[in-house]
């Protein structure tokens, strides 16, 4: 069975076609503690879904048709106990399937929260992921850094790979890559590695030796310009007669420079002659500097007579081999062929969606192109780009057009049923955060600087409301009296509202005696109180970064049952939530009950399982 939410599904896999992708970020793996966790995988089953994406090339004797992005440890237990013989090759594995353009970031915000990544595993995933197309202000947001550190890391991720593994096998220091960060001529790099003695390969020595104003023959840029032009310009050029010709060294930087620049304009001319909106010339391109411009956005244009009708014949055939797949329920062999052949009639959807791509037009309107020198020495120029503020604005567009458009995706969950589920959401966060004064302290400042150095719309971003109006949450969802979160609130307002002073008055004078961790205290309960997290769509809202910075887990707040969630959603829903929660094989006898005794039965399975909603769940 398959799980469809936004942007990925959730499907049982077998084992055998499973490999693993070499787009996973963690570069450095150890086999320490596979055994032990392949004894857990025979005891209690696979208990966290991996990430994997299509893969349709695959790989050894038995073809794999996907790529585990995220759950290499997972994986390699499964591979020993195939090798043991103690599970089946085509043993299911629960599986949220991706797109293969959110796997490196998925698999980056994965091993980030886990055991501490290699630097150099993580400046690379940064690198792969300006490389799929997003910009630097989309990775420090996303993973909590300023830009300037992601700039930084991607200058790192551009040294020569030979000393990044170094870097990795600790035979060299993070300082030496900064070191040899100040130029992006690999060659010139191992050049100076290899002119200088063991003892003198310190940082400072190889920024030293890298800086030197001559610019070598054999470097792109010396190339480009071309030594007649060069000498024709009145260069002067340090010969060594015994050396090759392109150990040689131009000796004015300057003027190479100059030249360069002149060359490379000729080339922007003719560009700006076919009607681009713009073109730079970079006689040096910077990889942070080329991350900051996005790319043309592409588009799917309406599908003709004919596409519509390949399409509606291959989901038709699709179709038929989910029936046939529910028929063969127990069958491995018989599943294992209709799984093959759905993940080829994927491929052929997929291959006639990629035929409709085309430049979104209003972007391609303003698109230009950066002029710069190759690593081969030649004319590099890479068109289609967005500057970075048309980045931004089209950004800011697209957000505001998802807000107003509200949820594009099919709905999983009724309005009535997320402001509902929101709402306990709400009430949690707001028990969780009184419990966590740094934080709420965080969210107060944050609301007050987005109202005094932004610009004032941006304090829309908030979920606190400065002015202390509490929310009507019972409006949303009556079963919030007597909940756990509530009773821990009130709980903490008795406490907290011991001892303080009968007048208003007086207030005031009371808390300037109380010790800074009372006073911490109580206003954490104020700000968590105002806190509004309630919404009708199933879209990301800013109540997503406090939860997560207060650790809410709402599991320790919220049980799903019959009266709070299940009579509220479809059939064909909860048999997806058993699936999800406890296994495919589980949900099979309760497909053919009705609804009320279908809403008991899951109940029973799902007991103590910890599944939440997608909307529930803290990143």
């Amino acid at each position: 069975m398959t799980i469809e939410t936004q942007q990925a599904q959730f499907r049982f896999i077998g084992a055998r076609h499973l490999s693993l992708s070499p787009l996973n970020v963690r570069k450095t793996a150890t086999n320490s503690g596979i055994e032990q966790l392949a004894d857990l995988i025979v005891a209690e089953g696979v208990l966290q879904n991996l990430n994997v994406y299509e893969s349709p090339q695959g790989t050894g004797k038995t073809k794999t048709t996907h790529a585990v992005v995220a759950g290499g440890r997972r994986w390699r237990a499964l591979q020993l106990l195939i090798k043991q013989k103690r599970i089946v090759p085509n043993y299911a594995v629960p599986c949220l399937v991706v797109s293969h353009e959110r796997a490196v970031q998925i698999s980056l915000a994965e091993n980030s929260g886990r055991e501490s990544m290699h630097p150099a595993d993580e400046f690379e995933a940064f690198r792969a992921l300006i490389d799929s197309g997003q910009s630097v202000e989309d990775v420090a947001a996303r993973f909590g850094v300023t830009p300037l550190v992601v700039q930084r890391r991607l200058k790192l991720a551009n040294v020569c790979p030979m000393f990044i593994s170094l870097y990795r096998e600790g035979s060299i220091t993070l300082e030496h890559l900064m070191a040899f960060a100040v130029t992006d001529d690999h060659e010139k790099q191992r050049q100076v590695w290899e002119s200088l003695r063991p003892y003198q390969r310190h940082p400072d020595s190889i920024r030293e030796a890298l800086n030197d104003s001559e610019i070598a023959l054999r470097e792109p840029l010396a190339r480009f310009v071309g030594l007649k032009a060069y000498e024709k310009a009145g260069g002067i050029v340090r010969r060594d007669l015994f050396a090759d010709e392109d150990e040689s060294s131009m000796l004015d930087g300057e003027l190479v420079r100059k030249l360069a620049a002149e060359k490379l304009e000729k080339h922007a001319a003719k560009l700006k002659g076919e009607g681009l909106a713009w073109v730079e010339v970079h006689t040096h391109l910077e990889y942070a500097t080329r991350a900051a411009y996005g790319r043309v956005r592409t588009i799917l244009r309406v599908p003709d007579e004919q596409e519509k009708g390949q399409i509606a014949a291959l989901d038709a055939r699709k179709k038929e081999i989910e029936a046939q797949a529910a028929d063969a329920e127990g069958n491995e062999d018989r599943l294992a062929e209709l799984s093959d052949l759905e993940n080829l009639l994927d491929m052929e959807i997929e291959t006639l969606h990629e035929q409709r791509a085309v430049p979104h037009p209003e972007q391609q309107a303003i698109a230009g192109a950066i002029v710069t020198i190759g690593s081969d020495g030649k004319v590099r120029i890479e068109r289609n780009l967005l500057k970075p503020e048309d980045t931004e604005r089209f950004a800011r567009a697209q957000k505001a057009q998802a807000r107003a458009a509200g949820q594009t995706a099919p709905r999983v969950h009724s309005a009535a049923l997320v402001r509902r589920l929101t709402a306990h959401r709400t009430l949690a966060l707001q028990a969780t955060l009184a419990r966590r004064p740094e934080v709420a302290l965080v969210a107060l400042t944050h609301r007050l600087m987005l109202q005094t150095f932004f610009v004032a719309g941006f304090a829309r971003d908030s979920a606190l409301q400065i002015k202390a109006e509490t929310s009507a949450l019972n409006d949303y969802a009556e079963d919030l009296a007597g909940s756990k979160a509530q009773t821990a609130l009130e709980a903490l307002r008795k406490q907290l509202g011991a001892g303080l002073p009968e007048e208003a008055d007086a207030l005031f004078m009371w808390l300037l005696e109380q010790p800074q961790a009372h006073v911490l205290s109580i206003m954490a309960f104020c700000v968590a109180t105002t806190l509004d997290g309630v919404q009708s769509d199933e879209v990301s809202s800013p109540t997503a970064a406090l939860a997560q910075a207060a650790e809410l887990d709402m599991r320790e707040w919220w049980t799903p049952s019959v009266q709070n969630y299940l009579r509220s959603v479809p059939k064909a829903r909860i048999l997806a939530v058993v699936t999800e929660a406890v296994s495919a094989q589980a949900a099979v006898p309760l497909a053919k009950l009705k609804k009320a005794a279908i809403t008991t039965a899951a109940e029973q399975q799902i007991v103590g399982t910890g599944w939440l909603p997608s909307i529930l769940r803290t990143a």
